[in-house]
């Protein structure tokens, strides 16, 4: 399930006068500079059709790229609220509803990363994670094996940290700093390692019962054997767990 959470009216006002905003000025000032052009040139054919050329592709970038930025997160959020509600059709959540009814398949993750093993998985750069989960518009990114075995869990939280106590942006990390640099601070390390696992016969109580028992636990993976070992059949964060209360 995604982890996004209700927004309040005023905040989707806001996003929603700032996406009108951005699109008016950036088709404005396309305007004004392809009239600045034409005005200016002596062969107004052959600059027509050279601003014909350029400024309707580009329009159509900028809008789609605010249109994307716009409806991701309300898609996402949607197809959690679908899920929720379609459990709670089928009887309820309580605590003694199965993971893998509720549960983000693993084949839903997006993002993840997939590497051969842990030392590939400890060379991963921050700045690809942090760019990863920027585009999906989510907090957090697992790390899995070929074989889907679960391996750490980055939170967007955990970067920006690291990047502040070298004094930058996280989209100023440069290929140095990896997964390996979180691992280096034991506080860190807990969180990005500290996932805990249950079977898919588990029951989200068994699931919340497990989280509590690791302190910086903030993920649940659900495993077939049921131990970090074992293939990844689906996840659950520590947001979803509260949500489905």
């Amino acid at each position: 399930m995604a982890t996004t959470g209700q927004e309040t009216p005023d905040a989707n006002r806001t996003r929603t006068r700032i996406a009108f905003i951005v699109i008016g000025m950036g088709v404005v000032g396309i305007v004004v500079v392809s009239w600045v052009a034409m005005a200016t040139t002596k062969n107004k054919d052959e600059t027509s059709r050279l601003v014909f050329a350029s400024v309707l592709p580009l329009i159509g970038t900028w809008v789609g790229a605010v249109l994307a930025f716009y409806f991701s997160r309300d898609n996402l959020q949607a197809a959690s609220e679908t899920t929720l509600r379609a459990v709670r059709a089928a009887g309820g959540l309580t605590a003694e509803t199965l993971v893998k009814d509720v549960m983000m398949r693993v084949d839903q993750i997006q993002p993840k990363k997939m590497v051969a093993d842990d030392a590939v998985a400890k060379q991963l750069t921050l700045k690809e994670l942090y760019d990863a989960m920027q585009i999906a518009k989510r907090s957090r990114i697992p790390i899995l094996t070929d074989r889907q075995a679960a391996l750490y869990v980055v939170h967007e939280p955990d970067i920006d940290k690291y990047a502040q106590t070298k004094g930058i942006n996280a989209s100023a990390l440069t290929p140095a700093d990896t997964v390996t640099e979180l691992l280096a601070d034991p506080a860190t390390a807990s969180v990005v390692s500290g996932f805990v696992t249950v079977p898919d016969t588990a029951t989200l109580g068994d699931a919340r019962l497990a989280m509590s028992k690791a302190m910086d636990a903030k993920d649940v993976f659900v495993t077939d054997t049921g131990q970090k070992s074992g293939v990844v059949l689906g996840w659950l964060t520590n947001s979803d767990l509260a949500r489905a209360s």
